[in-house]
Parts: structure tokens; sequence; C-alpha cells
């Protein structure tokens, strides 16, 4: 069963917040393309709604803008307070996006300078399109399977097979992408500790 909150983020939302923070910061697209190793024709597509980022591009842009992953993910109403040391978080105010064969809502991002990036998310049945689906990007990371079954394929050949209440934790660099190979989706918690 796919999400279907009604604080969908669409691609066309999303293209546009990287648009106007690219903008604000007196970027063109070529020098956003450059400063994020992210291909230009990748960003103008997601810029312009036609195709949903994954999470390494996402950070990649978000380094790229100086800013905190989550911050694309912010609603007007998030209070961004600093200073804070708890934050409760309601599952009516997650905002989720939909990428392909991915829907992911980040978690606490009201919360300023967070050391790790705690996920919600859906990978919904589907092959992946092509070696570029494996994401790989600096830290470590943490899944825990909530429901259904979680095929983890590593870049080197490795695979594991995770059911409901299983984790893997392991080092982001490691070429990697989750499957959905036995029914229509999987829900998982994913936590992203990034080395700044």
């Amino acid at each position: 069963m796919v999400n279907t909150t009604p604080n969908l983020l669409s691609k066309t939302a999303m293209g546009a917040r990287i648009r106007d923070e690219r903008k604000r910061q007196g970027l063109t697209l070529l020098m956003l393309a450059r400063l994020s190793n992210v291909s230009l024709s990748t960003l103008s597509k997601a810029e312009r709604g036609l195709i949903g980022l994954s999470y390494e591009k996402f950070l990649a842009v978000s380094r790229a803008l100086k800013m905190d992953l989550s911050d694309l993910f912010k609603t007007p109403r998030d209070q961004n307070e600093s200073g804070m040391d708890i934050l409760v978080g309601r599952a009516s105010r997650t905002v989720t996006y939909h990428a392909h064969r991915y829907e992911y809502g980040m978690l606490a991002s009201e919360w300023i300078n967070k050391k790790m990036t705690p996920m919600h998310g859906r990978v919904l049945a589907g092959k992946p399109r092509d070696a570029s689906d494996f994401s790989q990007h600096e830290g470590e990371e943490f899944i825990f399977v909530i429901e259904g079954q979680l095929t983890m394929q590593f870049q080197d050949g490795r695979r594991h097979v995770l059911q409901a209440r299983d984790s893997i934790y392991f080092k982001s660099n490691l070429g990697h992408l989750y499957l959905c190979e036995h029914g229509e989706s999987v829900e998982i918690l994913v936590v992203c500790v990034n080395n700044h």
C-alpha cells in the first residue's frame, strides 16, 4: 500500500524548491551541476519536475547549496528553532516524496544541524533502470524493515534478503540499492549518518 498522505511533495514542487534556492544563491544550473557532481541534464529534469532524485543526488545537491538535506523537505509551518533539545515528529506532518521505485519522507526535518538523517520509506516493486540506480555516498546507513521483504543488492554482488524486523548496517560508499521482489512494497526505516 502506497502512502497517500496529504503531505505528498510532488516532483514539480521539489524541483521548484531546488531551483528557487539555486537562484537565491545566484548559481546557474551549470554551476550547481559542477558543485554537486550531478549531471546538468539530471538537474534540469529534476528542477522541471520530470524526474525524482535519488538520495545520493539529493545529498550532493543539498551540500552544493550548503543546506541540510532535510531543508528541502521542510514545510512553511516548520519552526526551524535553534536550541531545540526535544522534537516530537507527528505522522501528519511528515513530507513524503516519490522517486523511481521509492517513496520516502524525511523525519525530524525541523532539527537544525542534525548528525543523522532519519527517513521513513517504502520500496515499491519494480526493477532498477540500470547500474546508475546503485546509491553510493559518504557515511553509514542503517535500515530496519517494518513490513514486507527487502532485498539489499550491493554493487559488488553481495545480496541480503531481510524480513520484517530484520535490519542491516553498512558503509554507504558501497554501491547499494533496495529491492522489493515480493509483494507491492516494503516499509522501512532508514537512518543515514553522513561524514561531513
